[in-house]
């Protein structure tokens, strides 16, 4: 990391501001907070507004300078966010406008961008070209609408994957050169089946009474992470594999509705809701299979996790799909929102534990290539994200 500071001291120094979105960056000590300050040692000075809880307060740290945006109705949120972007773009003179998605928030990029002669770079997590994403709801329908007229407007785009990549230039045409790609960064030795954490013996103890165990981790956003799709599909696996079990890890708005899902296929024994945790390193070893069950995705940490620490994966065919987990090399990959074929690839490999065996090597491989493979390049191709948007 010092070693990374002496590097970037002879760079060329860049003041940025970024509107965000995810209110944990207020939170001291959290994963995002800490990405945050870091993100900020490559820039002469980092201002981001972010949309917040109530509660939060102004604050700054050397290089890192938030502002929380909070109000109770969404609309005088964004309000008060383009009020404060507009007010420290009036005086600070910032090099680039940056933002976390070419929705609202990049709406109010782009409106700051332009009226103070920013460079605007906009980033795509997830793939709002995807049918399926503007089908979700009316949300999503007038977001993919809005990032067709952000996007080919925008000075520059980062991806997190080649598959968005594809998708903005083969349906929105934007130049390759304009496209910056970088994965999310993900600490693969922490995972790993030899330098990771063991699994807790006592995860191991109570699930030792059950045949073939698989775990699927997300969000509870049903139109997003399909989780109701597992759950059908496990009312039909558990009739040929009573032993069977699942274990779905996260939260949201959807949990009520999983669970009555659960209970209406008596599947209660089968189906285990958990909240997050914290030692998913270990806790994915102690599974058979990772599931992907996503109508979209960006990119698909929890298959590079999974992979990282030795268990193979089914997923559809999205975010790195095709990227990293290959059909049948790797990994099994299915059509998006297909029941069938998801539970036919997942009765393959319980009738196959060695093509488990033989994808868990195969992944771990294929992950130990994908980039940045450390923090250090990870750093070293984000401050090259703002590089070479500020050199088009």
């Amino acid at each position: 990391a010092h070693a990374w500071r002496d590097c970037n001291s002879a760079q060329k120094r860049m003041k940025i501001l970024m509107l965000a979105q995810d209110p944990n960056i207020c939170v001291v000590g959290s994963n995002v907070r800490k990405r945050m300050e870091r993100y900020a040692e490559l820039f002469d000075e980092l201002h981001i507004v972010v949309l917040a809880g109530n509660g939060s307060t102004s604050w700054q740290n050397g290089k890192l300078f938030l502002y929380p945006v909070m109000a109770g109705n969404p609309l005088l949120q964004r309000w008060r966010m383009y009020d404060m972007a507009r007010g420290l773009a009036a005086r600070v003179r910032f090099d680039m406008v940056s933002a976390q998605a070419p929705d609202e928030v990049g709406f109010i990029a782009y409106r700051i961008a332009r009226r103070f002669g920013a460079k605007l770079q906009l980033q795509v997590h997830t793939d709002i070209l995807s049918p399926w994403y503007r089908s979700a709801s009316w949300k999503e329908y007038f977001r993919s609408l809005l990032a067709r007229f952000l996007l080919p407007a925008a000075d520059c785009v980062r991806a997190v994957s080649q598959r968005i990549k594809r998708s903005l230039m083969d349906g929105l045409h934007i130049p390759e050169s304009r496209i910056f790609v970088l994965p999310i960064f993900t600490d693969r030795e922490a995972f790993s089946a030899e330098g990771g954490q063991a699994p807790r013996p006592e995860d191991l103890a109570r699930l030792q009474k059950y045949a073939f165990r698989m775990i699927a981790v997300g969000r509870f956003v049903d139109k997003e992470k399909n989780f109701s799709m597992l759950i059908r599909m496990m009312a039909e696996f558990t009739r040929h594999v009573p032993a069977a079990m699942l274990i779905l890890v996260g939260d949201g708005p959807d949990k009520k509705n999983f669970k009555f899902q659960i209970s209406n296929f008596k599947l209660e024994r089968n189906v285990i809701i958990e909240p997050w945790r914290n030692d998913l390193a270990s806790f994915y070893k102690c599974f058979d299979v990772a599931l992907v069950s996503s109508n979209y995705e960006g990119w698909g940490l929890v298959a590079i996790e999974a992979m990282a620490a030795g268990v193979p994966v089914v997923m559809t065919d999205v975010g790195l799909a095709g990227e990293v987990v290959r059909d049948g090399v790797n990994g099994r990959v299915v059509p998006v929102g297909d029941t069938d074929a998801f539970l036919d690839a997942v009765v393959d490999l319980y009738r196959h534990p060695e093509k488990r065996r033989a994808f868990a090597d195969a992944g771990r491989r294929a992950v130990a290539e994908v980039k940045p493979q450390s923090e250090t390049e990870y750093l070293r191709l984000y401050r090259e994200s703002f590089e070479m948007c500020g050199k088009l």
